[in-house]
């Protein structure tokens, strides 16, 4: 899974204090998964060391989408 922020949404709503909030609703989300992911029997980890400009070219994201983590689910061995 990849997680990404398009910041102009949230600040036309908050203003600059909505790029504060982007990371905790990532946050949030992302503890969905690892939640959802144990009760499937399943493992994930939060991966936050990548080439943003490569994920971006491998998915074809927009130039307003910023990828902020990526979660690998998967069964656990």
């Amino acid at each position: 899974m990849v997680f990404a922020a398009v910041y102009e949404r949230t600040t036309q709503k908050y203003g600059q204090r909505g790029i504060r909030y982007v990371p905790i609703e990532v946050g949030h989300a992302a503890q969905n998964v690892y939640l959802q992911a144990v009760s499937l029997n399943l493992g994930t980890v939060m991966v936050g060391a990548f080439e943003d400009n490569e994920v971006k070219r491998v998915l074809s994201m927009p130039a307003e989408e910023h990828p902020l983590c990526l979660m690998p689910v998967g069964r656990i061995p």
